[in-house]
């Protein structure tokens, strides 16, 4: 059979769900726990539940990715927008429970640390010779 007509598993053929949020509220804190694989759509779709719940500044959103699988380098830049964007009205933003490889998809990106990450080992060492991201 050619490679061109071999069916590719989608998230539920192979066991993993697209994406399931569950966002709760006590004081000023704002938890949403994610399960399954989390891409630019469910990013998107977790805004829109968490904004109407950001009723005054200070606010604490809470991303526990313990239980997330997956997450698309793409959405990356989304999650940062979201980030400066919760930042100019004094709310920040915690990724709580996120495993190494989840945290090395994000350092692809975060090379400023906005996220709070640690600095992943290759880029360390990138940077100790002086190796820089290049601006787009």
């Amino acid at each position: 059979m050619s490679r061109e007509l071999t069916r590719r598993p989608t998230g539920m053929e192979s066991g993993v769900r697209r994406l399931e949020i569950e966002v709760s509220r006590a004081d000023s804190v704002v938890r949403v726990a994610l399960s399954g694989i989390l891409d630019e759509q469910g990013l998107e779709m977790i805004i829109g539940r968490v904004a109407p719940l950001l009723t005054g500044r200070g606010q604490k959103v809470i991303l526990d990715g313990a239980r997330l699988a997956h997450m698309d380098y793409r959405s990356t830049r989304a999650l940062l927008r979201w980030n400066r964007n919760l930042r100019q009205f004094s709310h920040t933003l915690y990724l709580k429970g996120w495993n190494d490889y989840l945290k090395a998809i994000l350092c692809m990106e975060d090379w400023d640390r906005e996220l709070g990450l640690p600095l992943a080992p290759a880029a360390r060492m990138a940077r100790s010779h002086g190796i820089r991201r290049a601006r787009s």
